[in-house]
């Protein structure tokens, strides 16, 4: 059978290319739209490194050996090509831990005290498992060479279990990672179909989880297939879009604002927090209420609001920004709009 290197190559380099360009956006985004990079950002251009490294030691892995059959390498290609498959091995373990950091701590900017305390507790789960896995992935075998070089005298821990560990493992804090969030997003005091939105956007994280759970039917068959170099192709090439999914779907916030920034009028639509009433029946009931409020109430009563009260009137012209969950709501640009918000989303006096 052909080599399975170029397709190895073929899906790394591509998924290399698309994460500059995810990655260039999300920046572009955080510093000329919002004007600062957090540190989620920062922990998602740290994973995106690792991850062009994972991608870069797979290539030379390629050049020695990897996807071809067993019998068709040197001993000199072997020892190059196990060499670097022990390196990537822990590019890909640091680069998950990386992206579900970042991911965990962009839910701290929602301002969701019970979200933000799982997202911590979640941040220390994975620091310990990430942890933990590159440092068995690099002090495997003692001494550390024997780890790419079988000659050497010395033990070195059963790999089988660790691969098909780490593997369920990242699979279920995946799934933790990426849900988390749910019950929040779905009580927001926004229109449905921008929950619908964030919703897809977490949704799409679970691809991550699909990726992961395809890359470890690959594992077993690397582990006991006596042409290990060749059927560890699909594994290799999974690894690769495993991680570089997880980078593109914890940006995907940055391209809705992006967007809204530079082409306003084409997402421009009218969006109201209530999700309930046409723009028209709005702007009727932004008439009534200037009526109630210069004291033409229809009833001859004087509508307000006492000091305590749940709800209050703000007043709103043009967009209507929550930066905290990146993403932009478009009110119409009509005089004086009056919309009752809950008094939860900002306890504070608007100028």
């Amino acid at each position: 059978m052909p080599s399975q290197g170029p397709t190895v190559i073929g899906v790394a380099v591509f998924f290399a290319v698309l994460t500059f360009v995810v990655l260039s956006l999300r920046l572009f985004t955080r510093i000329y739209v919002f004007g600062q990079v957090r540190l989620d950002d920062y922990l998602i251009i740290v994973a995106a490194c690792l991850s062009w490294s994972f991608i870069a030691v797979t290539i030379v892995a390629v050049q020695n050996g990897l996807g071809r059959h067993i019998d068709t390498i040197t001993a000199p290609e072997m020892e190059t090509y196990l060499l670097v498959v022990w390196l990537s091995s822990m590019f890909y373990l640091a680069c998950l831990g990386f992206i579900k950091s970042s991911v965990l701590v962009y839910y701290t900017h929602l301002e969701n005290r019970m979200l933000t305390r799982l997202a911590y507790i979640m941040l220390g789960v994975i620091s310990c498992q990430a942890g933990s896995f590159v440092l068995v992935a690099a002090f495997q075998c003692g001494p550390i060479h024997k780890a790419w070089d079988p000659t050497v005298p010395g033990k070195c821990v059963n790999i089988d279990v660790f691969y098909l560990a780490n593997a369920a493992l990242n699979i279920t804090t995946d799934l933790i990672t990426y849900m988390l969030p749910m019950n929040v997003i779905l009580r927001l005091h926004i229109p449905n179909r921008q929950k619908a939105g964030i919703l897809v956007i977490l949704c799409f994280g679970l691809f991550t989880c699909i990726a992961s759970i395809i890359r470890i039917t690959y594992i077993p068959i690397m582990l006991t297939s006596p042409d290990s170099t060749y059927v560890i192709s699909g594994a290799m090439y999974w690894s690769a879009i495993e991680t570089n999914i997880g980078i593109l779907t914890a940006s995907m916030p940055s391209f809705k604002a992006i967007l809204t920034h530079f082409l306003p009028d084409t997402l421009s639509q009218s969006s109201y927090v209530q999700g309930s009433e046409s723009p028209s029946q709005m702007d009727h009931k932004s008439s009534d209420d200037g009526d109630e409020r210069e004291g033409n109430n229809p009833h001859g009563e004087e509508q307000g609001y006492e000091h305590g009260s749940s709800q209050r009137e703000i007043q709103i012209d043009g967009a209507f920004e929550i930066e905290g969950h990146q993403m932009t709501m478009e009110l119409p640009r009509i005089d004086e709009l009056h919309v009752q918000l809950p008094k939860t989303l900002d306890s504070s006096p608007i100028e």
